[in-house]
């Protein structure tokens, strides 16, 4: 494992850090967060990684989900510059998510990027994007 002060770890929202429930209205977001994933999350950050989101909200507006992850207990531990949303079916939004690491933390820098998340298609991607993944 690398040093954690020096990994940015995107993670996956849907069966990887929560549960998901869509209303009839794509206004309506429910997560509940598996019981694991705040203690490690907790873990993560108190050892010095960054945390970020990749993750594809469909038609549910941004502000929806980031209230979701707020009323599930799960945003306090990420960077809301690292929390980016949109299709995993290619290595481009892993790209442009590296991108912004690099503009964020300085280009100077080399930071680890992982991914966390449970489809092996999209941690193939990932992958293909030079990230690590889980």
């Amino acid at each position: 494992m690398p040093d954690l002060s020096k990994c940015v770890i995107f993670f996956d929202i849907g069966n990887t850090l929560a549960s998901v429930r869509v209303g009839p209205n794509t206004n309506s977001i429910e997560l509940t967060a598996f019981p694991d994933v705040p203690p490690v999350l907790k873990e993560l950050r108190d050892n010095s990684a960054q945390l970020g989101i990749i993750s594809n909200r469909g038609d549910i507006p941004e502000q929806s989900v980031n209230d979701a992850l707020e009323r599930a207990g799960l945003r306090q531990f990420f960077n809301p510059k690292f929390i980016i949303y949109g299709p995993k079916d290619s290595s481009l939004i892993f790209e442009q998510a590296a991108t912004r690491v690099r503009q964020s933390i300085g280009s100077d820098k080399t930071p680890v990027l992982m991914f966390v998340g449970e489809d092996a298609t999209e941690r193939a991607f990932a992958q293909a994007a030079d990230y690590l993944v889980r």
